[in-house]
């Protein structure tokens, strides 16, 4: 089952999003399960209390609380669903870069491209949740690839951070780098001795980037350009426009 929420003060706007969306699902077999609200505030308040979505199309100027405000409040809740904006307004694009939305659709947007990024969304989702396989101590791990923040090498020994936990593995961070390039989530090597999660980058400067637990880490001076590059195209990929 995948659960979607539809967030846009217009009603005709949610009415057609929510009839394209059981369309889109009836034509290709999937199970959706979508829920309608009308303010920023009332959306952000269910995910506070526990509601869980895997989608979220979300319009920016709203009243009572508008479109980044209140998934910024869901960042703090979730740092995993899909934010897919559909608004009118170009012009808050780059605001809405700090809570990582997975697509930028600007209206009015055609059947096509709605159906697109829907599919796309939908693959994230479920072919996202790869693992990272280790092994330590003679034990074979795995962690969801999307639950680490960044990888920690410390001369033989890479640390593994994950929002909860912090897990060790033996080994070499270029050969972990290596292994991660065929991966759906993007990995950013800032360092040396570090190699970090886009997903999880709350916010890059010239020589450093901050990630979702607040720790900041330095990007040594010759990735700088490099990694201001990358950033930057990653940033692009999120803004679809017909």
């Amino acid at each position: 089952m995948l659960n979607i929420a539809i967030c846009d003060d217009d009603i005709q706007t949610t009415g057609r999003m929510d009839m394209l969306l059981q369309e889109i699902a009836k034509r290709n077999f999937m199970d959706v399960e979508i829920e309608v609200f009308w303010n920023g505030e009332s959306l952000a308040d269910a995910v506070a209390q526990g509601t869980y979505f895997d989608m979220i199309y979300l319009d920016i100027e709203m009243d009572k609380e508008d479109g980044i405000s209140a998934a910024k409040r869901i960042r703090t809740y979730d740092k995993n669903a899909l934010i897919i904006y559909v608004t009118s307004h170009e012009n808050h694009m780059q605001e809405s870069f700090e809570v990582r939305p997975f697509r930028f659709l600007v209206k009015p947007v055609s059947e096509k491209l709605f159906e697109t990024c829907f599919k796309s969304a939908y693959e994230e989702v479920y072919c996202g949740d790869s693992y990272f396989r280790y092994s330590y101590q003679r034990v074979n791990h795995k962690i969801p690839m999307r639950e680490i923040l960044y990888f920690e090498s410390n001369r033989r020994k890479v640390s593994i951070v994950t929002e909860k936990d912090t897990f060790v593995a033996y080994g070499k961070l270029n050969n972990i780098e290596e292994s991660l390039k065929q991966s759906k989530v993007p990995f950013l090597r800032v360092h040396q001795s570090y190699l970090v999660n886009y997903k999880h980058v709350e916010g890059q400067a010239y020589d450093f980037v901050v990630m979702d637990n607040g720790k900041r880490i330095s990007i040594s001076e010759d990735r700088r350009k490099l990694i201001g590059e990358q950033y930057c195209s990653m940033e692009d990929t999120f803004y679809v426009n017909e």
